[in-house]
């Protein structure tokens, strides 16, 4: 039996034909500057084949007949992978509960052991589905279990008749599906689709709003808006709520919860299903210990309890059971997946990570550290990308890819242990752990202005304690604590909606994203009198359909297009930009512009089979025949953004200038044409930094950040900084959630809070300088800082 698993010519990606070997049965660390070839090697050659393997031989009809990106891989066994992308497939409907099958444990609990309220009890047996949102019989009759209703002010958006019909709701009849509806109207009651609508008489008006019983195909404005907005994710729901006629609310049925009656008043020791799936985990499980032997459910109970245990140990303390999954962070994410993992105490599996220490507080970072070598004893082999210090210092052995990102990585710098990887000359990571280079850190903070704050007043949302505080204009600030202790409450959900309602059309955050119903709890905002321009840079994927990209996300996809339709080519065959679009008429008409057909596999997985019309381009022919300086739109795509700024360099100067910009963010590897479904959250945050500078800076700006270093390499972290310090130094703002202690470090001003997380944070704990917060006492991230 092999003691290593052997790659041997790995060539996928930007990898240059690399042999590697990984010890079985201990933990691998994968490192290198970002965009080097880790998760290439990682989840693109090691994982696919494992995936591949097991497809074979479960006689699945689906079997990729394409071009190995590999010589040979021996000693692979069966393979398990956990990538922070995987957050982005997720049901929106999915909560902690039910992925973790605890929501499903604890209905069968109620529906054994719940006693109804009196004025409520009708004599029926409970059932498991009563206490389930998705469940026909358990949902409230009026949200559908989503606990949450859009409600429309028609006075508002049907204010002003004086629009011929077609031009009413955003010219929602002048196209499509609408205008044949309105079309049948129109010819049912004798009018014109240009009459303003304010020439209709009281009956007509009131079935063009809402429906006249079947009378025409029209079903009115009123309900045919709601059907929309209900059953598609798109661009009217954004626009009614941009404009304020369309708003989220709690169901008043349910008042949010989302089940039906029953369910709402069946309890055990006194609690509803609600309110134990609102607890946080940790409280959940100290609940359900102290009645564990008060119920003769003892055996259920006890498997709850162990799982709840698992989650408090990889650091998901802080979460609740209702929480839904698509909010959850990529290293919140894998965690969860670990837990499940801990619990199967699985033997001689392949587990590959991906930075799973991604928001985690340096002192929540050791214990996880400790459950994944406890992985490894139990015999199995764990693959992990990471940077992280501790992370590496505790591996068996390093993998260290580069040198640098893009065509000029791809290599295999160092394979050994983390001793030797010490002495490696050539890595760009080394010297950093080593101590032969050392992190820029800030030694003279810039001074508050006392004239010029931010002040949040009276926070108490979710486990906030009714906090105030001042957030000094003008310097970087970072926000710190432990998981759980309430940094996203307080930033994410109180300050940025506040600022969103107050600053309005000056406030800047991701178009057409779906906005949930503002509660910040009677929270106060003061001084955004100060405040010319308020961005918000979160790690929400960018880009809404599959094949959106870097390029289209920031806007030089149109540049581009246009370019290419100028060509002398293009010109001599009537070519229009829409040709170079795979949404337009340059589209496959077999994959719709994917270069891919999907085949569900089972088990969450897919197989991704070649286009046979388009060879995988996602193209028509035309569209692939236009060149720009030998480079057709197919092969301009495939560019790293170092690639694509050389080459637009003399041909475009936007292009060029949006490109150095995400290069400066860290992003010089990524590919002008990389789906927006494989862009991890920290990728997300950096485009939509990037997009944000190249416009016109303006003077005593907000920025808003979360975590932006998270899948940064050493190297690139100390850019990102220099950027973030060089928006302060031109008068802007920046608020930066953290956990890294480096960037903390380089901050003018940190708000610490905690102590702990769940119920046991919620306090400011520390405030002030770095240095300041070295030498308090109550400061925990104190003792971290460089």
């Amino acid at each position: 039996m092999e003691d290593f698993i052997k790659i041997k010519g790995a060539r996928i990606h930007n990898l240059k034909n690399i042999d590697v070997q990984i010890p079985k049965n201990r933990l691998t660390v994968i490192t290198g500057v970002s965009g080097s070839g880790k998760s290439s090697l990682a989840f693109d050659t090691l994982y696919e084949e494992g995936k591949r393997r097991y497809l074979m031989f479960s006689g699945t009809q689906f079997m990729i007949d394409s071009a190995q990106s590999f010589d040979s891989i021996t000693g692979l066994s069966p393979t398990v992978a956990v990538e922070q992308r995987i957050i982005r497939q997720s049901n929106p409907r999915s909560t902690v509960g039910t992925r973790t099958k605890i929501s499903n444990m604890l209905a069968v609990f109620f529906a054994a052991y719940g006693k109804h309220g009196n004025a409520y009890d009708d004599g029926q047996p409970l059932s498991m589905e009563m206490f389930q949102r998705n469940s026909p019989i358990g949902m409230c009759i009026k949200c559908l279990g989503k606990g949450k209703i859009y409600k429309l002010d028609e006075e508002k958006l049907f204010g002003d008749l004086s629009k011929p019909l077609h031009k009413l709701v955003f010219n929602l009849g002048s196209r499509g599906i609408t205008r044949k509806m309105l079309e049948s109207y129109c010819r049912y009651y004798g009018v014109s689709i240009e009459q303003n609508a304010d020439t209709l008489t009281p009956e007509q008006l009131h079935s063009l709003l809402y429906g006249d019983g079947g009378k025409t195909a029209f079903p009115g404005f009123v309900p045919w808006i709601m059907q929309v907005i209900n059953s598609q994710s798109g661009r009217l729901r954004w626009l009614l709520t941009k404009d304020g006629y369309l708003s989220l609310m709690a169901c008043p049925k349910c008042g949010g919860i989302g089940l039906g009656e029953q369910a709402m008043h069946t309890t055990v020791w006194g609690k509803t299903i609600t309110e134990l799936e609102n607890m946080y985990i940790k409280d959940l499980y100290e609940f359900l210990l102290k009645h564990k032997s008060t119920t003769a459910g003892v055996n259920l109970i006890g498997e709850i309890l162990t799982k709840l245990e698992c989650m408090v140990d990889v650091g998901l303390h802080h979460l609740a059971l209702s929480r839904p999954v698509p909010t959850l962070s990529g290293g919140e994410i894998q965690r969860l997946f670990l837990a499940s993992f801990i619990i199967a105490e699985m033997d001689s599996i392949t587990f590959i990570f991906d930075e799973p220490t991604i928001g985690l507080h340096e002192v929540e970072k050791e214990k996880l550290i400790g459950i994944i070598k406890n992985l490894v004893h139990r015999g199995n082999t764990v693959v992990a990308v990471e940077h992280d210090e501790n992370f590496m210092k505790a591996a068996d052995y390093i993998i260290d890819l580069g040198p640098e990102a893009g065509i000029f990585g791809g290599e295999r710098i160092f394979q050994g242990s983390f001793s030797e990887f010490m002495t490696c000359t050539d890595s760009r990571t080394s010297p950093y752990l080593s101590g032969r280079r050392e992190f820029a850190v800030k030694k003279n903070y810039k001074p508050e202005d006392k004239t010029r704050l931010l002040t949040i007043k009276n926070a108490g949302l979710h486990n906030l304690k009714n906090i105030s505080l001042d957030i000094p204009l003008g310097l970087m600030v970072g926000v710190a604590g432990v998981s759980g202790s309430g940094k996203s409450s307080l930033i994410a959900d109180t300050l940025v909606p506040m600022l969103r309602e107050l600053l309005k059309s000056q406030f800047t955050e991701d178009d057409e994203e779906e906005e949930d119903f503002d509660e910040y709890s009677g929270a106060m905002v003061l001084g955004t009198e100060h405040i010319s321009k308020c961005v918000v840079v979160d790690q929400r994927p960018i880009g809404r359909s599959r094949t959106s990209c870097p390029a289209t996300y920031t806007g030089i996809f149109d540049r581009i297009r246009k370019v290419l339709a100028d060509t002398e080519g293009a010109r001599k065959n009537g070519y229009t930009p829409g040709l170079f679009s795979v949404n337009s008429e340059g589209g496959c008409r077999g994959c719709k512009g994917e270069g891919v057909i999907h085949h569900y596999v089972g088990y969450g997985n897919f197989i991704d089979l070649e286009c046979e019309y388009c060879g995988g381009t996602g193209f028509v022919e035309e569209a692939l025949e236009v060149k720009l300086h030998g480079k057709n739109i197919r092969e301009i795509l495939r560019m790293s953004v170092l690639e694509g700024a050389d080459f637009f360099k003399d041909i475009d100067k936007p292009i060029y200038n949006m490109l150095v910009t995400l290069k400066r963010v860290g992003l010089g590897y990524i590919k002008l044409g990389q789906r927006t479904p494989t862009i991890s959250g920290g990728e997300a945050q950096r485009i939509k930094l990037a997009r944000e500078l190249g416009k016109r800076q303006i003077k005593g700006s907000l920025y808003i950040l979360d975590e932006p270093t998270t899948g940064l390499s050493f190297d690139d972290s100390e850019k990102l900084i220099t950027l973030m310090q060089e928006l302060c130094y031109n008068g802007n703002t920046v608020i930066v959630t953290e956990h890294d202690p480096v960037v903390l470090s380089n901050c003018d001003y940190i708000i610490e809070l905690g102590p702990g997380g769940g119920s046991e944070g919620g306090y400011v704990i520390a405030s002030g300088s770095p240095g300041e917060l070295k030498n308090s006492r109550k400061s925990i991230i104190g003792r971290y800082l460089l």
